[in-house]
């Protein structure tokens, strides 16, 4: 058993205190211990190199005699042992990330992702680990793992006991006294589901669990097993827009903002869908992994091309089944797909980069905007990709299998197994669903770029929604082809380029980080351009003249404009559908349960 403690003081500084104790050191085989610190999580695949976040380092004997260290690489410290039989290893860190996969202490709330402050001790790779993380006694806990109260001379004392150290980093934290929790079970499952909130949103408990426990059944009926007794659903609710979560094994966590606006529809919504998503990751990537994840090394890069599967199918499924199980309706969902298809349609780098050679350079840029129109989004156009496989195989074997049937082979050949799969174990179980070898759909959706319009095309067809493309409101993005953002810093207002259309004509002037200050004259503000743009094209100007800021130089150029770049996607029910399609998309949309 390896004793962790950690501890802080001055809670506004973020700083938290953490001790690890190593006992029973053997001075023949551990004459050098080996401590490392995590350099990524699962779930987001880049390097983070945690350890920037560490200072003070010291390690003592039980004694408190100071022990040699040194560092072996960023985030390896390599600690001679000297005959110590007992080694404490004393640092801190500075807790003041917050997000889903962070650490954040303040005055109101501990929380924290231990695969960012603990410490593997490598000599050791079958130990327990022990935590006792030291908090007002007030404060409420929200963690997948086991709390075990032990009986002190001075008081009781709680710890939290993983089975071995991806166990511990596998399980996130929070404490607080404002945590507010709600439980549920579902059908079929013995196992309990739990929802912790913390923030400032007065929940609607009653509603939150009836649409959790129709899309947690739903997911339940699908892959018909779920091994876990207790899963977790931790929310950091905040003051500003925020949207992320993390998977984790038993349990996820999930930040979300604005707190003012979540029981707006939009931000409602986002709460349901995420944690669709994350729910799905259950399955899908903790347990249903690559081979090239099994086991996990968390000190280095680990490459792979199934981030489509593991993200692509994920996003897909996140959604889709909350139309399925009645949570959204059909009306939303279908609303909620033409955001998906314009993320789609507006990101050029799925001309350029396929979602699989994305899948692999995620370690690269996967998670930043990255140059201009270079790679695609494992998320969105996995998820394309997902979809069009899904219409596929149920045009195939008319409606008799699925992607459900893909996804269900998936855990019971792999995940439930415990083993690994590889780009080409996903290629088998896609071909024996199918019946057939689907070749072109992997060499066009997978490996090349492509813009997907095609296949699009033929899924929604297949059943009888009618996928058209209407003009964007936004006149920036219409008729100037770029992606803006504004920006303010009290005296100088401006519209920063952050992403264009290859086709438009501005793009021959203007490119990524160019603040727009005018158009003909007129300064920008914040809801000024689609004004000032329609006044242009109202009066009949061929050309319109751009005032923007490069590298602190103005410049002013005239230009030609388009007409329909960036254009938006609207899907509707064809209403000359065939009695075939609307069966088609009856059965897409029928519930398991």
């Amino acid at each position: 058993m390896l004793d962790y403690k950690i501890s802080y003081t001055q809670a506004h500084h973020h700083f938290i205190n953490i001790e690890l104790t190593i006992n029973h050191v053997d001075d023949i085989m551990e004459k050098e211990l080996s401590l490392q610190l995590p350099a990524w999580r699962p779930g987001r695949y880049t390097l983070q190199n945690f350890a920037k976040n560490i200072a003070q380092f010291n390690v003592f004997d039980e004694n408190d005699k100071p022990l040699e260290f040194s560092k072996a690489t960023k985030d390896n410290w390599r600690v001679k042992t000297d005959g110590a039989k007992t080694v404490k290893v004393h640092y801190t860190y500075y807790a003041n990330q917050m997000d889903a996969g962070g650490c954040y202490v303040d005055e109101k709330q501990i929380y924290l992702n231990f695969i960012c402050c603990c410490l593997e001790v490598k000599n050791r790779p079958d130990s327990m680990y022990r935590m006792h993380v030291e908090m007002p006694s007030r404060y409420k806990i929200a963690c997948a793992l086991e709390q075990k109260i032990e009986k002190t001379q001075d008081k009781d004392k709680s710890f939290l006991i993983a089975e071995n150290f991806f166990h511990l980093i596998d399980s996130p934290l929070i404490a607080s006294d404002t945590l507010q929790h709600k439980s549920y079970k579902v059908a079929n499952s013995e196992a309990n589901f739990h929802i912790w909130i913390q923030g400032d949103w007065n929940i609607n408990f009653e509603k939150a669990v009836d649409e959790f426990q129709k899309f947690t059944q739903d997911q339940i009926a699908l892959f018909k097993d779920f091994p876990s007794t207790d899963y977790h659903f931790m929310f950091q609710i905040l003051p500003y827009p925020k949207y992320h979560g993390v998977e984790h094994c038993h349990s996820t966590v999930i930040t979300l903002g604005a707190d003012y606006d979540m029981d707006g529809v939009v931000r409602y919504n986002d709460f349901l869908g995420i944690s669709s998503h994350e729910l799905f990751h259950f399955w899908n990537i903790m347990r249903i992994r690559p081979k090239e994840l099994m086991p996990y090394d968390l000190s280095k890069e680990t490459y792979f091309k199934t981030g489509f599967v593991a993200e692509g199918l994920t996003t897909y499924y996140g959604d889709y089944i909350l139309c399925r199980s009645g949570v959204w309706s059909q009306e939303y969902y279908l609303k909620d797909f033409e955001t998906l298809l314009k993320r789609h349609f507006h990101n050029n780098g799925r001309l350029n980069l396929s979602v699989a050679d994305s899948s692999y350079d995620l370690w690269l840029d996967g998670y930043e905007l990255g140059i201009p129109n270079r790679k695609s989004s494992i998320y969105v156009e996995g998820a394309m990709a997902a979809f069009i496989l899904d219409m596929k195989i149920r045009k195939s074997s008319n409606n008799e299998k699925s992607l459900d049937n893909v996804m269900v082979k998936m855990w019971e050949d792999f995940g439930k197994k415990e083993i690994g799969y590889s780009l080409e174990d996903y290629h088998n179980v896609v071909d024996e669903v199918a019946g057939e070898h689907i070749k072109d759909y992997f060499e066009k959706c997978i490996y090349s770029p492509n813009a997907l319009n095609t296949y699009l095309k033929e899924a929604f067809d297949y059943i009888g929604i009618e996928k058209e493309f209407i003009h964007n409101d936004n006149e920036i993005e219409r008729r100037l082809g770029l992606k803006t953002v504004f920006q303010t810093n009290g005296v100088n207002n401006g519209y920063f380029v952050v992403g264009f259309s290859p086709t438009s004509e501005v793009a021959k002037f203007l490119t990524v980080n160019d603040e727009i200050v005018a158009i003909d004259s007129y300064k920008l503000d914040a809801i000024n351009p689609n004004t000032i743009l329609k006044k242009a094209v109202k009066e009949g100007k061929s050309e319109i003249e751009i005032s923007f800021f490069r590298d602190n130089q103005l410049h002013t150029i005239k230009t030609k404009y388009d007409e329909n770049q960036y254009p938006n996607i609207k899907l509707t029910v064809k209403e000359d559908a065939s009695e075939e399609q609307k069966e088609n998309l009856k059965k897409w949309l029928m519930p398991l349960v």
